[in-house]
């Protein structure tokens, strides 16, 4: 498939003369010839300049077309993708969905519009939106819109939804969420922990500061919590000073360990609030998920009563319920 072979033939068409007068006439012929040329040119042009991705591939790989925005995107040009052993292992190192890939562009190509995950020459991966048309001649030529941008852009904004603006804990919701899975999982016999943390005397800490001193305590006692956790485990905000983590896979001994990491690293480690060092402390409320569990509420009101417990024994401590 060439886009410009028509014009080797519109090339080599003679003019036509009118013998009895001896003066060239218009030949229709040359006229088609050149209109057909210009259709010819119109249309290589909005090839290269299309700002859309287009491109043809035979059914053993080899690249017949590809455009500019094409070479731009994925950094590979035409002769350079056919000189590699098999072309589509560029954008399609593996092997199943290479032949996935094939396939959308076979016998039946998929019109609609598909999402792949093709690779650049630098190794980014993007999001593509691929159509495949199927030309008279049977060949089949496929128009791609990049949607890179835009996926990296919703999964920012979903994030953001997820994600506590102030401390980079999850939020309430999402926490709850992830909870309930861990209780699903219990109720087949895995053994996970909750631990609901507070920070202790937070209340004096925002009238003495002020707001953004509340706000700077917060981020510390959180970045200094997160030190101390495992890179499975999950961090939420529950409201104002209050979290829970999740400790899977986890027993109480566990969570009792965490507390104590936590409260040594905020010893060692006082938050700076507004040019003062300030030792902040957490008080916990320890337990465990259980089988007989029938919703969060209820790992939710055992933390929480540990918690006051722990509170009622004098602050920066952990109680565990069931003892």
């Amino acid at each position: 498939m060439r886009l410009a072979s028509s014009n080797d033939a519109l090339n080599a068409s003679p003019s036509r003369f009118d013998g009895e007068a001896g003066v060239g006439a218009p030949d229709p012929r040359d006229e088609e010839l050149a209109r057909l040329r210009q259709v010819v040119a119109q249309y290589e042009a909005l090839f290269h300049n299309a700002p859309v991705l287009i491109n043809a591939f035979d059914e053993d790989g080899q690249c017949l077309l590809w455009n500019d925005a094409c070479e731009r995107r994925f950094g590979w040009t035409r002769d350079e993708i056919n000189r590699h052993p098999e072309p589509l292992a560029l954008f399609y190192p593996d092997p199943e969905v290479r032949a996935r890939v094939l396939d959308s562009v076979g016998p039946t190509p998929h019109q609609g519009f598909r999402e792949w995950r093709p690779l650049a020459r630098d190794g980014e991966c993007l999001s593509v939106m691929w159509s495949n048309v199927r030309l008279p001649d049977g060949s089949v030529v496929n128009i791609g819109m990049d949607v890179t941008e835009n996926r990296r852009n919703e999964a920012a904004l979903a994030r953001l939804a997820k994600v506590d603006g102030l401390t980079g804990c999850w939020t309430r919701a999402e926490i709850l969420q992830r909870m309930k899975t861990l209780l699903e999982a219990a109720r087949r016999g895995a053994g996970h922990t909750a631990l609901m943390l507070d920070l202790d005397y937070f209340k004096q800490v925002n009238d003495r500061y002020g707001h953004l001193g509340g706000d700077a305590a917060l981020r510390h006692f959180c970045d200094q919590l997160r030190a101390c956790l495992r890179e499975g485990d999950s961090v939420g905000r529950l409201g104002g000073e209050e979290f829970v983590v999740l400790l899977a896979d986890a027993d109480q001994d566990a969570a009792l360990a965490v507390c104590d990491r936590l409260r040594a690293s905020l010893r060692q480690h006082p938050a700076n609030i507004d040019g003062h060092a300030v030792v902040l402390s957490a008080s916990g409320g320890i337990t465990g998920f259980l089988e007989t569990d029938v919703s969060m509420s209820d790992v939710l009101r055992r933390a929480d009563q540990a918690l006051y417990q722990a509170k009622r024994a004098g602050r920066d401590c952990a109680v565990v319920l069931p003892a």
